[in-house]
């Protein structure tokens, strides 16, 4: 269970990827800045994408993750067709 929440925000353009079924990865960074929570954090953001853009999601998604005191963190997550990587954006 999370202890803030997860939010998709709007994709600039339409694309064709697919988010279900290829390996997953995340950053050193990302990791280190979400803990405990990152798995859970990406298995939601990667609902938010399949329920928001099940036919047409770009291969770059920006999330904010609302912690329990009000502060929110953006991360992405970009699929790279062979995998989805999670990040922040200072690692890019």
């Amino acid at each position: 269970m999370l202890n803030g929440h997860v939010i998709l925000n709007n994709q600039e353009q339409e694309g064709n990827y697919r988010f279900t079924g290829i390996r997953q990865y995340m950053t050193a960074a990302f990791k280190s800045t979400f803990g405990n929570e990152a798995e859970s954090i990406i298995f939601t953001a990667i609902a938010l994408i399949l329920e928001k853009y099940p036919h047409n999601a770009d291969y770059l998604q920006t999330f904010d993750y609302i912690k329990s005191d009000g502060t929110s963190i953006r991360f992405w997550i970009i699929n790279d067709i062979d995998y989805l990587t999670a990040l922040l954006p200072s690692d890019y």
